[in-house]
């Protein structure tokens, strides 16, 4: 009887803890209230994005007209078989400035950044993708990933303020075109 007893009160325990760590997990980090623009995301989700209309990604080579999208440096075959492309770019962090600041790519593709802080040291945060690099000045850091979901994502220097700080920079993940 007591043996029973304990275990209906553990199983209770068990249940409280992981309800309260799925509260914890589902609070929003940044409030409506912070200042942050919402520009299509939701409270949930600060860091998440609509994919503007008429995004086009950027090629190997390619002049862009706005400095502030980055042209990949290498743009190749994922793997064989695939329709996705491994694409290679450099940001760099001056002045509490990411430059450049954006990067498009296409879904399914693999992105590779190679971060470089020049004139202090500077963390890159790429919260959607549970990433994040510190680079001293003169430092290079690499961040991979594949970028499975569409939509704009931001990220951030958390050294230079946060999500409140002036230092982010967007990567766009264009959907798939459906045929």
């Amino acid at each position: 009887m007591k043996n029973k007893k304990t275990l209906i009160i553990l199983g209770i325990l068990v249940v409280l803890i992981i309800l309260i760590l799925l509260l914890v997990k589902v609070k929003p980090a940044v409030t409506p209230e912070s200042g942050i623009e919402n520009a299509g995301g939701t409270p949930e989700n600060m860091t998440r994005f609509e994919v503007p209309e008429d995004v086009v990604v950027p090629e190997l080579g390619e002049e862009m007209e706005n400095k502030e999208i980055a042209v990949p440096l290498t743009v190749a075959q994922a793997g064989p078989q695939t329709e996705a492309m491994f694409r290679r770019f450099e940001i760099s962090a001056e002045n509490d400035k990411y430059s450049p600041s954006e990067v498009i790519v296409n879904e399914r593709d693999t992105v590779r950044i190679d971060f470089t802080a020049v004139d202090k040291e500077y963390d890159i945060i790429f919260p959607d993708y549970g990433m994040k690099q510190t680079a001293k000045p003169g430092e290079k850091k690499i961040l991979e990933f594949q970028a499975m979901m569409p939509g704009k994502f931001l990220y951030y220097c958390d050294l230079c303020g946060g999500l409140e700080g002036k230092t982010k920079g967007y990567v766009v993940v264009v959907p798939q075109k459906t045929e």
